[in-house]
């Protein structure tokens, strides 16, 4: 088990005390420098945001193991084509608990509607007046556009919706029973009647970049952007050439592009890629770590259900969390 933090090992340890299932707990990313660690196991689980070579693959299946299994939801980092030229089975954890992420989702964007890193900075710096422009706008008076209305697109409509907040959806796939609390729209129709748009669909070669320049010109004046997806799915520049211009209030991000260049280490902000410092600078865009999922229940989830899948793979089986394309 590749990329293991301390807060899954209790959850590790009780899969593996009720199983009776040998876990070997490694904390670097699977790679080619490590997959040799591998030999000798039947079954490989990984969470990571560095792409997997497809040379990993073959390692695998030369040491008889027959599948590969992520304990998240994203799978980008794969080469589905090559796992299963090597002759092997992928799988994912599809839903660990999407009330982590739209929950996340909804308190930035109270902090970004509330103006609440500008007031942090300033009370914290002896000034406790109220600012022009500093006034909130109220969730009720909102139109939110989810971009991916799956299982944490819909959590967050149902959560917007019952705040009062009128939702549309952008999704490819309908499901009726959404119909209760959002309204299925075109991409166009969606950026421009959004007060915010949140991302939440997965990255592939249709989305990826898809919040490019064309995009921003598409939406209101002063809308929000928020991302606790895909960090490509945005255009850096172009988020920043509409900041900049005052085209959009703000924005929240727990993901980026180039976050693999700094996430998860300690390092001096004035070292992070310069245009990561720029949005850190600013007052009406909130930067996390890429913790949205980061929830107790999440956790366990991931653990128990990519341990479980894992052992179902090697054994031949069928699970529901399969990766086909």
């Amino acid at each position: 088990m590749y990329a293991v933090l301390g807060d899954e090992l209790p959850y590790i340890e009780k899969f593996a005390a009720v199983t009776g299932q040998q876990i070997t707990k490694l904390t670097d990313y699977l790679s080619l420098d490590n997959v040799q660690l591998a030999k000798g196991y039947d079954a490989v689980v990984t969470q990571q945001t560095f792409d997997i070579p497809d040379a990993v693959y073959a390692r695998l299946a030369e040491f008889g193991i027959k599948q590969i299994t992520l304990r998240q939801v994203g799978y980008d980092i794969l080469n589905i084509q090559a796992i299963h030229k090597a002759g092997l089975r992928a799988s994912n954890v599809a839903a660990y608990s999407p009330r982590a992420i739209a929950e996340y989702t909804l308190t930035q964007l109270m902090n970004l509607i509330r103006h609440n890193k500008k007031y942090y900075r300033t009370t914290t710096a002896g000034d406790w007046t109220w600012k022009v422009g500093g006034q909130a706008k109220e969730i009720h008076e909102l139109t939110v556009a989810v971009i991916g209305a799956g299982r944490i697109g819909s959590a967050l409509a149902e959560m917007l919706h019952a705040l009062g907040a009128k939702v549309l959806a952008v999704d490819p796939v309908y499901h009726a029973q959404n119909e209760a609390f959002l309204d299925y729209v075109s991409l166009d129709e969606a950026l421009k009647e959004a007060d915010v748009i949140s991302f939440h669909t997965p990255l592939n070669d249709q989305t990826r970049g898809m919040a490019n320049d064309a995009f921003f010109k598409k939406i209101q004046k002063k809308a929000y952007i928020l991302n606790f997806a895909r960090g490509p799915l945005i255009e850096t520049e172009a988020l920043l050439k509409n900041l900049r211009s005052d085209k959009l209030a703000g924005a929240a991000l727990d993901v980026l592009p180039n976050e693999n260049d700094f996430m998860n280490r300690v390092q001096d902000p004035k070292t992070v890629p310069a245009d990561v410092q720029e949005l850190m600078a600013m007052d009406n865009v909130l930067l996390s770590p890429h913790v949205a999922f980061y929830s107790d229940l999440a956790i366990k989830n991931m653990v128990e259900i990519s341990l479980k899948d894992a052992v179902a793979l090697a054994q031949g089986e069928r699970i529901e969390n399969e990766i086909f394309y």
